[in-house]
């Protein structure tokens, strides 16, 4: 049974009331495992998620796997083993992408990847104490020849070759000092979910997650507030898709595609140069079943060998309030997000650090309809800033939105070798439709408009003023305006049983007038861009992916 609160002490949630008076608002759809106490799960998501499957503080867990290592070897209750395995087909036709410089010659054409995902997790638990490891093998195999000659070469969203993403150990207490609070400190390599999962997350969808070495300490007051602080090194994935850094700036980087393509196994290594901090207080029921939560994150980030950054020193505050769904209820997500502080985009014009200063929403509203096949439909709306120009001018500021470590399939559809959008330079409406046809089946229908916010910055991402991963400009005719297109997307997953899933996808993009007509960032020279190369621009054909994929667990 959980620890109940015995006094009533609401000081965070008076605090949370002010603000909502005071009237910031704006937040997401996607509710933390930890946002509330949630009942026992199910099922699991689709993919490598062990390390959740006992919360130490809420104590609930996944369903068992109906055939599992624990029970097979006999395991004591105290050592938790898990091993899993995701094969996922994907084929992409008509990329949106531009060329990259090298060894891509030519933009167009198609690309096909099988993505394997093998993941080991061990857990002891002794006490109040937790000594946890996971293991993980990610690789991109049989890939078209498109794989290194199309704009899709393979890089660390797909490739971790046989790696540790986690090792740490933990000490946690339901009630400490009988207060009635619980408290969790975890030091070691870890992944992270906070919040929306839209800033600081372990992708579900991509086939590589993110990992961060340093403290975490969470503070649980069960009923009223949680609150949660770290301070890590972010892990860096290699083999890297850039080698040989050349004077330290990452338009000079040579990309080897070969070295994830070839499974080359090298280490991860914490990134020692960047420290990534902050903290998150969640308060429940604030103002009747109005949850909502406020944060503030901070990233400083410095070049280290074989890895030259943007150098970015971001100040990102943010706050999200949310009404869970709730069968024959309405529910609502509205998030808000702002980010300061300098950049340095390392255009072979100049170095300098430009001042950086961007926001970012999310607004949504559903409907769980109290009918058989639980239908639930909601309309969304996501808009993050880019700059006035995709190319720096003296003493003018940066404005595209960076989403930092966060999930953008959550929102934009599936990743992969697709990954069309991301939360950067985006004006986007859209609407989803779910239901589940029978108890182990659920259908997901969705469409999005997407507009860029800023027609003079690029598509393409926070990253895509840089040669090594390039995105799109505006045509040097003025005519490519900022439509991007309209994105369809379907998707079904099957559950045989706790150990067996079955999932396909399908994504279509209508590609708008910027997608057919925009050029790489890849032919902007001395800050104009230029005429556009061979290759340098999208195909003029609609998108279509697809994907099929399997989850093994044990």
């Amino acid at each position: 049974m959980k620890p109940r609160k015995n006094h009533a002490k609401a000081t965070a949630s008076h605090a949370l009331k002010l603000m909502i008076i005071g009237g910031f608002t704006l937040s997401n759809s996607e509710i933390s495992q930890a946002a509330e106490p949630p009942p026992t799960y199910s099922r699991a998501p689709m993919a490598a998620y062990n390390a959740l499957m006992d919360d130490a503080l809420l104590g609930n867990s996944y369903e068992k796997p109906a055939w599992n290592l624990h029970d097979t070897l006999h395991l004591p209750d105290w050592l938790t083993v898990g091993l899993e395995n995701r094969t996922r087909y994907e084929s992409l036709s008509d990329t949106f992408k531009p060329s990259q410089p090298f060894p891509a010659p030519k933009a167009g054409g198609g690309n096909q990847q099988i993505e394997f995902q093998t993941d080991v997790w061990i857990q002891a638990k002794l006490g109040n104490f937790r000594f946890a490891t996971e293991f993980m093998d990610a690789r991109g195999l049989l890939s078209d020849q498109g794989t290194n000659n199309t704009p899709n070469p393979p890089n660390n969203t797909i490739v971790d070759t046989a790696d540790f993403i986690q090792g740490y150990a933990s000490w946690a207490d339901q009630n400490v000092l009988l207060s009635g609070r619980g408290i969790e400190i975890k030091a070691g390599r870890q992944t992270i979910d906070l919040g929306s999962r839209r800033l600081v997350s372990r992708p579900i969808f991509r086939n590589t997650v993110n990992s961060f070495t340093g403290v975490r300490i969470r503070v649980l007051d069960y009923d009223q507030w949680q609150f949660n602080a770290f301070g890590t090194l972010p892990v860096l994935r290699y083999p890297n898709y850039i080698t040989t850094p050349k004077g330290g700036n990452p338009n000079l980087l040579a990309p080897n595609a070969n070295l994830l393509v070839n499974g080359n196994q090298e280490w991860d290594l914490e990134d020692t140069q960047t420290f990534f901090s902050g903290g998150i207080l969640e308060g429940y029921n604030v103002i009747k079943n109005i949850n909502a939560e406020i944060y503030l994150y901070n990233l400083n980030e410095g070049d280290s060998t074989n890895n030259a950054t943007r150098n970015r020193k971001y100040f990102t505050p943010g706050l999200r309030f949310y009404i869970k769904p709730n069968k024959g209820d309405f529910d609502f997500v509205a998030e808000g997000m702002g980010q300061f502080g300098t950049v340095q985009y390392n255009t072979s014009v100049n170095d300098r650090q430009q001042n950086h200063q961007a926001w970012s929403e999310h607004i949504e509203a559903g409907y769980s309809f109290d009918l058989p096949m639980s239908p639930h439909f909601d309309i969304e709306y996501d808009w993050a800033s880019g700059s006035k120009s995709s190319v720096y001018t003296n003493g003018s500021t940066d404005g595209r939105f960076d989403p930092l470590y966060g999930a953008s399939d959550i929102d934009f559809g599936s990743t992969g070798i697709y990954s069309a959008f991301q939360r950067s330079n985006i004006n986007s409406p859209s609407y989803r439709f779910s239901f589940a046809p029978r108890s182990n089946v659920i259908v997901l229908l969705q469409q999005r408009l997407i507009w860029l916010a800023s027609a003079g910055d690029c598509w393409g991402g926070g990253s895509c003023s840089s040669t090594v991963s390039p995105g799109f400009v505006g045509n040097t005719n003025g005519t490519s305006g900022s439509y991007v297109g309209n994105q369809l997307g379907a998707s079904s997953r099957y559950s045989y049983n706790s150990s067996l899933y079955f999932e396909a996808g399908w994504f279509h993009l209508f590609k708008g007038q910027f997608a057919t007509s925009a050029v790489s960032t890849a032919s902007v020279t001395n800050n104009t861009p230029t005429t556009a190369r061979p290759g340098d621009t999208t195909p003029g054909g609609d998108t279509d992916y697809f994907y099929v994929q399997s989850q093994f667990r044990f």
